[in-house]
């Protein structure tokens, strides 16, 4: 019986899948899949846990020899259960009902603002509610998560083509005057503290995903940082060079905004996968 054969033998003895014992051990699916292939081989500490996880000595995880020194007789795989009637994954009934209440709040609020004169920028103010809506009802897991995000575009896209606020006035901090109005100043700063916030969580959600750590997945990262900062570099050039103010203030206003969220989103990604690139390096 060779070494993964062991593993796996060991494993169904405790009626565990291959998740299960990743979780158990900290690391991802995919190394205990190669270690049960014998693909490749745990580390020391690695095999110390698996020997406490299964409860045997090294020399029975290792070669199948129970501590005697005699080669046990190989038990049995235990029958595979019958396997479970198929359910629909789905949102439940809680969110189903949110998403409903929202939708419906979305409208109310699309009616009230168009009553009082506020033309297009009302589907604006029903917009969040309405994509909460959408995101309750669709997204079984980090529904409050997308929820935020969906919150924060609607939110900055209207204060961008109202005002003119951005976080990019921070970049301005140093060399602000009183008579530009502080207030604008206060608002980009809260504005960058909410995108901030909003990155930290999503990477934290997602940074212990599993991710292949081979030397392919490294270059498609790095293909992907490089790739976001030629197209930021060449935007910003196109958009400073031909349009100048019109790409805030003029009719492409809302193109520029939406190029700005793009990167943004782009961002939260490339940190997502760095994040889960380096935990499943650390854990492979």
């Amino acid at each position: 019986m060779s070494f993964g054969e062991n593993i796996a033998r060991l494993r169904a003895r405790k009626n565990w899948s291959q998740e299960e014992l990743a979780r158990a051990l900290d690391v991802s699916r995919q190394s205990v899949s190669k270690w049960e292939t014998d693909a490749s081989v745990p580390d020391l500490d690695k095999l110390v846990k698996l020997g406490e996880v299964f409860g045997v000595s090294l020399d029975e995880l290792v070669q199948g020899r129970a501590a005697g020194g005699a080669a046990p007789c190989p038990a049995p795989l235990p029958a595979a259960p019958a396997p479970a009637p198929a359910q629909k994954a789905g949102v439940s009934t809680g969110q189903k009902i949110v998403a409903l209440v929202l939708l419906l709040f979305g409208l109310m609020v699309l009616f009230v603002f168009l009553l009082l004169g506020g033309g297009m920028f009302s589907f604006l103010f029903a917009a969040p509610f309405w994509l909460c809506a959408g995101v309750c009802a669709v997204c079984r897991k980090n529904a409050g998560l997308w929820c935020g995000w969906a919150v924060y575009f609607c939110a900055a896209l209207y204060m961008r083509l109202a005002t003119g606020i951005s976080w990019s006035l921070v970049l301005l901090t140093r060399i602000y005057e009183p008579s530009w109005n502080y207030a604008r100043l206060a608002a980009a700063w809260v504005e960058l503290a909410v995108i901030l916030v909003l990155l930290a969580v999503t990477v934290l959600r997602f940074r212990r995903l599993p991710l292949a750590t081979g030397r392919d997945a490294l270059i498609a990262l790095a293909a992907g940082w490089l790739g976001f900062w030629l197209v930021r570099a060449v935007g910003e050039y196109i958009f400073d060079t031909f349009f100048r103010f019109n790409a805030v203030v003029g009719p492409l206003g809302l193109l520029y905004n939406l190029f700005d969220f793009a990167q943004l989103a782009a961002l939260a990604a490339l940190l997502c996968f760095s994040a889960r690139y380096i935990h499943s390096l650390r854990h492979r």
